[in-house]
Order: structure tokens, then sequence, then C-alpha cells
């Protein structure tokens, strides 16, 4: 499920001008120089000056100090959006994709490395998912989803970054 294509379009206008920020004003030149760069925004997320907020807007700027960066379990593709669990908190998110559909770059029950942002009441893997080349076995599956199920009619599956409303 990908978001509207004129909302990917801003965010990664801005999401690039944040990158470009913190890297001395330069861009990063390919997907390996975005991906090295990326752990920076969530590391140095306080220090972004200014500048940098009157270039991409402050709501942005919360947006990122409000994301998810982890590894991720990513079970599959549902009716309304892709669910990742964050390994470290348990908490399943369900996510839009920016340009490119997470089952075409990825095996269902993997494990990536993303960041889950909200944006525009929506959870938006941030469009530099790493596969961690870790496939999960079909009992742990079995658990993880679940899990998944247990979260939804518990009202804990996070779906609506408006308010981290919990469905």
């Amino acid at each position: 499920m990908l978001i509207h294509k004129e909302l990917a379009d801003t965010f990664l206008e801005k999401y690039k001008n944040v990158m470009a920020h913190l890297n001395d004003g330069i861009l990063p030149s390919g997907i390996e120089e975005y991906a090295a760069l990326r752990p920076e925004i969530y590391k140095r997320i306080e220090d972004i000056d200014e500048n940098c907020r009157e270039l991409v807007g402050k709501q942005f700027i919360e947006s990122l100090r409000s994301a998810a960066y982890s590894t991720f379990v990513y079970l599959k593709k549902y009716r309304n959006g892709y669910v990742l669990q964050d390994t470290e908190s348990g908490v399943y998110y369900q996510a839009v994709a920016l340009t490119t559909p997470l089952e075409e770059l990825l095996p269902e029950f993997c494990y990536i490395e993303t960041a889950v942002v909200p944006f525009n009441n929506y959870f938006i893997c941030d469009g530099l998912v790493l596969s961690k080349n870790i496939l999960i076995g079909k009992n742990m599956a079995k658990e993880i989803r679940d899990g998944y199920w247990e979260a939804k009619r518990a009202g804990e599956l996070v779906v609506n970054s408006a308010s981290r409303k919990r469905c």
C-alpha cells in the first residue's frame, strides 16, 4: 500500500533536505550513502538547527523526533497497510510505503531496518528499507502473527500517526 504520490514527493523532499543538512549541505549520492546517513538523523535530531527547521518546517522535525527507527519484523501486507513489529518495543505498526510496495522488496516475515515516521496522519516507512537477510521460521512467524492479531483485538495496533491512534 503506497501513500499518495504528492505526499510521497513532499516527504522525500523534506527527508532529503534533512539529510543534506546533516551532510554539510551535500545530498548523498546513492542508496548506500543514504542508508549510512539515516542513523545520524535519529542520533542528532536534537541538534538540527533553526536553518533546517525553516527549510522543512517544525512539524516535519517533530515527526522525525516521534519516529521509530529500529529493527522491525515485516509481517506482510494486510488490507489497510503493511504491518511491522518493532523488535525492541514489541509495538505493532500499520504503515504505508512511499514509492515501492514492500511486498516487491521483501519476503514476508523477515527482519528489516527502517524508520516508521508519522507524517500527514500516516505512519510511513521512510523509503530506506534494509533487509537483515534473516527470515523467520514458521513457528516464530506464527507467534508473531498471533501477537499481531492479539494487539489488533486489544486496540494496541498503532495505525494513525495524528494521535498515535491504536486500533
